[in-house]
C-alpha cells in the first residue's frame, strides 16, 4: 500500500538499522553513568552481521566465529527482521527499535533483508521502546531507551545462564531510565518525557524478556499465539482488579515509564524456547489495532520474519494507522532448543532477580500488582518492591493507600493521559476511582 510522505525530522519506516531508530532528531549524547556505575560509552560500531536477501526463499545459514574466534558447541541459528512505521494520522514516529548481535557488539542492519546466521552464547537482542511527552520528548525518550540498554548489555558480560542475563538486563534497563530522567530534569523541553521499553534476548535455550510498560512481547509455536509479557497500565490494572476495563476508556494510560522517576522496577520474564518458534516485540500501535488473532495469522505464515513485520505494519496501517507501529520478529533454531510437543505451549513466568532456581519463577507479575497497589488497585497484599541494592527489603506500601501530592503528578499514567486533550474523561474516572478508594479505606 502507498506509504505517506515522512514528515520533515521523522525518518518514517526503517528496517532494523544500524541504528535502527525511528525517531529522526538527534537526541542528547549519552555519556553519564547510571546507578552501577555504567562507563557511558557509546553505541558500538563496526561492519553489520552478514545478511542475506529474502525474495520469498529461506536464505542457506552463514556460520560466523563468535567474538574469540571459535565456534561454540551449542549454536544458535536465527532469523530476525524489524521494521517502524509512523502510522497514518500522526506527524512524527516516537516509537525507537533495535536489533543487535550481543555477542559482536554490533548493531544487526539488515539492509532490506533478513539475517540467518550462527551465533555464539548470547545471540540478538531485540528493543522496542514507545515514547511519550510531546514530540519532541518522546523522540528522544524512546531513543534515549534501546541507546543505552544496547550500550550497557553489549558491553557486559557474556553469560548463557537466563537468571545471570535477567540481572543484567535488569540493570541496562534501570540505568536507561536514570540517564533519560537525568536528560529530563537538566533540559525543561524535555522535562517529563518518559518511554514504555519491551528488551528480549536468547540465554541458552530460554528467552529472557524486560517489560517498562505496554509494549509487549508474544511467542507463537505451532499455531497458539501466547503473551509473554504483562501490560503495566491502568487498563490492565482494573481488569485484574475485577474491574471491566471496558467502563473506563483507559488504553493508552500506564503506569510505568523509562525516565518519569529516578528508579524504575523492570518486569522480568523467562520462557522456555522451542526449536521453530516465533518471538514477535510489538508497540501499542500494532496490538491494538489489529488484535491477537490477526497477528497469529500473519506469523503463522509459512513465510520469513521479514515478510511477517512488513505484513504485521501493513495489516495495522490498514485497520486505521491511528499510532505509531512496530513489530520485531525473530525465528530460532538449532540443536540447543527442544523439538515441540503437543500441549507444549510457551507461558509467562516473572523472574524475581532475589530468590534463585525455580521459587524464582511465578506465573503472577508482582512488578504489575504492585505497580496497581501505588493507585490503590491492589485486590490484596502486595509484596514489598525489590531494593535498589538486591540485598536489602525496604518497608511494604500499604495496599490501598491511594497516591498522594506530588507522588500522583509523577505518575506516568497521568502524565500520558495529560498529555492527550482527547483521553481527559479517563482522567477523571481514574481522580473518581481514586477518591472512593481512599474513602473506603479511611473508614
Amino acid at each position: 500500500m502507498a506509504e505517506p510522505a515522512t514528515p520533515p525530522g521523522a525518518s518514517g519506516t526503517s528496517e532494523a538499522s544500524a541504528p535502527p531508530v525511528s525517531s529522526g532528531a538527534p537526541g542528547p549524547s549519552v555519556s553519564s553513568s547510571g546507578p552501577s556505575g555504567s562507563s557511558g560509552s557509546s553505541v558500538p560500531s563496526g561492519p553489520p552481521a552478514q545478511v542475506t536477501t529474502e525474495p520469498g526463499a529461506t536464505p542457506a545459514a552463514v556460520v560466523s566465529p563468535s567474538a574469540s574466534g571459535s565456534l561454540p558447541a551449542a549454536l544458535l541459528q536465527y532469523r530476525v527482521a524489524g521494521k517502524t512505521d509512523v502510522g497514518l494520522l500522526r506527524e512524527s514516529n516516537e516509537d525507537s527499535i533495535l536489533i543487535g548481535d550481543l555477542d559482536r557488539a554490533r548493531v544487526i542492519d539488515l539492509d532490506g533483508g533478513v539475517l540467518s546466521t550462527m551465533s555464539g552464547a548470547r545471540g540478538p537482542l531485540l528493543l522496542v521502546c514507545d515514547g511519550m511527552g510531546g514530540v519532541a520528548g518522546g523522540e528522544v525518550a524512546s531513543e534515549l531507551g534501546i541507546r543505552i540498554t544496547w550500550r550497557e548489555l553489549s558491553a557486559s558480560p557474556g553469560s548463557s545462564d537466563p537468571e545471570v542475563f535477567a540481572r543484567l538486563l535488569r540493570r541496562a534497563v534501570r540505568i536507561a531510565n536514570a540517564e533519560i530522567h537525568g536528560v529530563g530534569k537538566r533540559d525543561a523541553g524535555l522535562r517529563g518525557m518518559g518511554t514504555t521499553l519491551t528488551a528480549a534476548a536468547v540465554a541458552g535455550s530460554r528467552l529472557v524478556v524486560a517489560t517498562v510498560g505496554d509494549s509487549r512481547a508474544y511467542v507463537l509455536r505451532g499455531d497458539r499465539l501466547v503473551q509473554v509479557s504483562r501490560d503495566q497500565s491502568l487498563a490492565s490494572a482494573l481488569a485484574a482488579a475485577g474491574h471491566p476495563a471496558d467502563l473506563f476508556e483507559a488504553s493508552g494510560a500506564i503506569l510505568q515509564a523509562l525516565g518519569v522517576t529516578p528508579d524504575c522496577d523492570p518486569s522480568l520474564s523467562v520462557i522456555d524456547l522451542r526449536r521453530g518458534d516465533r518471538v514477535l516485540l510489538c508497540s501499542d500501535g500494532l496490538y491494538n489495532l489489529l488484535g491477537e488473532g490477526a497477528i497469529g495469522t500473519i506469523l503463522g505464515d509459512q513465510r520469513g520474519p521479514s515478510d511477517a513485520v512488513r505484513l504485521l505494519v501493513e495489516g495495522a496501517r490498514a485497520a486505521g494507522g491511528s499510532d505509531n507501529i512496530s513489530a520485531l520478529v525473530l525465528e530460532v533454531d538449532g540443536e540447543r532448543f527442544a523439538e515441540p510437543q503437543d500441549g507444549d505451549l510457551p507461558r509467562f513466568r516473572e523472574f524475581d532477580p532475589q530468590r534463585e532456581g525455580d521459587p524464582a519463577l511465578t506465573s503472577t507479575s508482582h512488578v504489575a500488582r504492585r505497580l496497581a497497589a501505588r493507585i490503590g488497585l491492589a485486590s490484596d497484599a502486595t509484596e514489598a518492591a525489590i531494593p535498589v541494592t538486591g540485598q536489602h527489603l525496604v518497608a511494604r506500601r500499604p495496599a490501598h493507600r491511594p497516591l498522594a501530592g506530588a507522588e500522583l503528578e509523577e505518575s506516568p499514567a497521568r502524565a500520558h493521559l495529560a498529555s492527550r486533550s482527547s483521553r481527559w474523561t479517563v482522567l477523571l474516572a481514574v481522580v473518581v476511582l481514586l477518591a472512593i478508594v481512599g474513602a473506603m479505606a479511611l473508614r
